[in-house]
């Protein structure tokens, strides 16, 4: 059975780590926000990148089925589960693929696995790498908008928390590469030097 899957690129960070917007910044050419909408591209029906509204104006993507949008007003600010509950709001799915834009190491296959993962009566699949969870690597079920959107409201953001609310498949997956994430502007230098020295391990 065929499932309707929807994308949604998380963009609004604030980036003071890194000091200026990672959507930005570039990996062998490609810009972060970018290299998430090809990598989620192959296994979609459409994408909504969310984004704050400092943001909004600079995404210049031509494409129909990309949206590009920021937080509902009541929930601005509240983190990744107001933009993965907005990214929800734009567009009726059965299920969302979810992913950052600071992860350019990010494997298409990785997200193939997760997508094999659905199941009937599940609502989460989700990394667990090393013993480490990747919430924002996953693919959530549309049961989840209103258990999201209560938990926003009692400022609870955390997916932890959302996770002990619901069904949840926990994917083991023991490479690390594909979850790096760039939170300095050293960190992409590092971990390419990484790589070219023998896939040491970050």
């Amino acid at each position: 059975m065929k499932h309707s899957i929807s994308g949604i690129i998380l963009a609004g960070g604030k980036s003071s780590r890194f000091g200026s917007p990672k959507a930005f910044a570039r990996k062998d050419g490609i810009p972060f926000y970018q290299s998430s909408i090809d990598k989620c591209k192959p296994f979609i029906e459409t994408i909504t990148l969310v984004t704050s509204i400092e943001l909004v104006k600079k995404f210049n993507i031509p494409d129909p089925d990309i949206y590009v949008i920021t937080d509902k007003e009541d929930i601005a600010g509240l983190g990744p589960l107001a933009g993965i509950y907005s990214g929800m709001e734009k567009v009726d799915s059965e299920w969302y693929l979810i992913s950052p834009i600071d992860v350019p190491f990010l494997e298409g296959r990785i997200l193939k696995m997760l997508l094999q993962k659905i199941e009937v009566g599940k609502e989460v699949i989700v990394p667990m790498v090393n013993g480490r969870v990747e919430p924002l690597i996953a693919v959530y079920h549309r049961s989840l908008k209103g258990k999201i959107i209560e938990q926003l409201k009692r400022r609870e953001l955390a997916p932890k928390q959302l996770f002990e609310r619901s069904q949840v498949v926990y994917v083991e997956i023991d490479d690390e590469k594909p979850f790096r994430n760039i939170n300095y502007r050293d960190d992409l230098d590092r971990y390419t030097h990484m790589d070219e020295r023998g896939g040491e391990r970050c």
